[in-house]
């Protein structure tokens, strides 16, 4: 296959970039939580995409290929920081990964934008069993000690934080806007 020149490989980075910026830059933010810190990865990983983007390969989805350099970004950020911020395991990243690669592009993206919102909506108690359970991959049987409580008293907690969150993205998208 024949590589654009580098005018024609500028401007066609440019527009995978900018078609995907909102969606990556959302995806971004459920990681790192934070809007300023979110700014700096994104920053970080745009300079990445781009010095790799001799290596996309145009029959994949660029903005799944974004979003695999975008998770390797913010888990360095995340590694070289000591504060204490939601990280879900690379595990679970690669199911929410799977699972949003499988949305029809208008209703991943309104999804993945309503859901930093809707995390925040989330009482400290809620968000820190979320991070206690998601964080390092730790069993729930360990949290439930952890905190004092039954394991089945954690898996009913996070059962209905999964479906308090799915109902306010529901209602998010239903709406039209970010929750």
């Amino acid at each position: 296959m024949h590589e654009p020149e580098a005018p024609d490989r500028r401007a066609h980075f440019a527009d995978h970039l900018l078609r995907n910026r909102g969606r990556l830059f959302a995806y971004v933010h459920s990681l790192v939580r934070n809007l300023a810190d979110a700014d700096d990865v994104f920053q970080q990983t745009a300079l990445a995409l781009w010095r790799r983007f001799d290596t996309y390969d145009p029959a994949r989805s660029f903005l799944n290929w974004a979003i695999g350099v975008a998770r390797l970004e913010a888990a360095t950020w995340l590694r070289t920081r000591a504060r204490d911020r939601l990280r879900f395991s690379d595990e679970l990243t690669a199911v929410l990964l799977d699972a949003f690669a499988a949305l029809p592009d208008d209703e991943s993206s309104a999804r993945q934008d309503a859901l930093p919102g809707c995390v925040d909506k989330l009482s400290d108690a809620d968000r820190l069993l979320l991070t206690e359970c998601y964080q390092s991959g730790t069993e729930v049987a360990a949290v439930a000690t952890r905190l004092g409580r039954s394991a089945p008293s954690v898996h009913n907690s996070l059962a209905r934080i999964r479906r308090a969150l799915h109902e306010c993205i529901e209602r998010s998208v239903a709406r039209g806007t970010r929750e």
